[in-house]
């Protein structure tokens, strides 16, 4: 059981769709998968559920951010986080049995007025704090004793309310990285920040993405980045598996397809670098924190 987010401080790096790609992955495969939403952009659970669905969603107030809302409800029991999760996402094959989705909601960005009342509903900040802490932590039991992998796709930010509740829910982050400056940048910021917060959780590799092998900056920033060398030393260990940039994974989020399988869905080639990328994660996910 692990809980590990896809994240970067700069927008535009396929964050979304390579979370959304591995869930359907790793579900495929068998394992008990659950992608949770967390970007107020809402694209992650609007691709695996489809439109109509994720309007159904918000229509029942069934999103992260009315879970987040009951969270800070003195009668909340575990029982209840059920209720916010929908079944068979995915279009493959009408649906995968194993992956489960927590949707986001545009509502997100009023959380922190929902925060700000509930402190005040206390005596202490010490007092709220602890009873936040309480229930991160029964989320998490419940993450592990329901699902075998939970994937947390993030904004761009680590200052939105929900972003910080998952860097302390989360075991590890996986950093979507273009080869190129600016993505390297943002990327540096983001695990310097996250060491200077002191939260616990732990860089599990760099994910090099939206690759174009004809890009001459890109292949010497994944070769310079490889031997240990250029700015992109300082990123998180990058996996062997490289992402490329790709018409076809792109069209692979059309809402109108309907495949038949993952590997008809992203088509042989892109299926096994997804799959190998699915047994790296797995075998970084094992090892013993440094």
């Amino acid at each position: 059981m692990a809980v590990f987010m896809f994240i970067n401080l700069k927008g535009g790096v396929a964050k979304t769709t390579n979370a959304v790609a591995m869930a359907e992955c790793m579900a495929s495969a068998g394992y008990r998968t659950l992608l949770i939403d967390a970007d107020h952009q809402c694209m992650a659970g609007e691709l695996l559920l489809g439109a109509r669905r994720q309007l159904e969603v918000e229509q029942r107030c069934s999103t992260l951010h009315d879970l987040l809302a009951t969270l800070l409800n003195d009668e909340f029991h575990a029982e209840q986080l059920d209720a916010y999760i929908t079944r068979q996402g995915s279009n493959i094959a009408g649906g995968l049995d194993n992956l489960s989705v927590l949707p986001c909601s545009v509502r997100i960005d009023d959380f922190q007025t929902n925060m700000a009342k509930a402190r005040r509903g206390h005596k202490t900040n010490r007092e709220f704090t602890r009873k936040w802490g309480c229930r991160k932590a029964l989320v998490r039991r419940w993450l592990d004793d329901n699902f075998d992998f939970t994937i947390v796709d993030c904004p761009p930010s680590l200052a939105a309310l929900q972003v910080k509740f998952f860097l302390a829910v989360c075991d590890a982050y996986i950093v979507p990285v273009i080869p190129d400056r600016l993505s390297v940048r943002g990327a540096m910021h983001l695990s310097d920040r996250v060491r200077k917060g002191g939260y616990k959780i732990r860089p599990l590799g760099t994910l090099w993405s939206l690759y174009r092998k004809q890009i001459e900056q890109h292949r010497i920033t994944v070769e310079r980045a490889a031997a240990g060398e250029g700015a992109s030393r300082y990123l998180p260990r990058p996996f062997a598996t490289i992402i490329p940039n790709s018409t076809r994974i792109a069209e692979s989020t059309e809402p109108e397809l309907n495949p038949k399988s993952f590997r008809n869905k992203y088509s042989h080639q892109f299926a096994v670098l997804y799959e190998a990328l699915m047994a790296e994660i797995i075998e970084r996910l094992e090892e013993p924190p440094c």
